[in-house]
């Protein structure tokens, strides 16, 4: 639960909600189908049909994407903030 939330990056812009589906964590970008998100370590997960990598640091509401040889921060949003 505490990966969950909507995340948004100034290096790209795209945003992805985390979110969770029995105990499955998903991930989605904005256009894009649901994709499962496949733990390979504390927090560390894959999608490895895509090659991606998420490394999450809860403490700091934040996520690193790597795809593709680029790595990209993503900030959770807080709830009182605009969409």
């Amino acid at each position: 639960d505490k990966y969950l939330g909507n995340y948004s990056s100034s290096d790209i812009p795209l945003k992805i909600v985390i979110s969770k589906e029995n105990n499955s964590l998903f991930a989605q970008a904005t256009g894009q189908s649901a994709f499962l998100l496949e733990a390979t370590e504390k927090d560390k997960f894959q999608f490895q049909k895509a090659g991606i990598v998420i490394e999450f640091t809860p403490e700091k509401n934040e996520f690193i994407l790597k795809q593709g040889g680029g790595s990209y921060l993503f900030t959770k949003r807080l709830s009182l903030e605009k969409e």
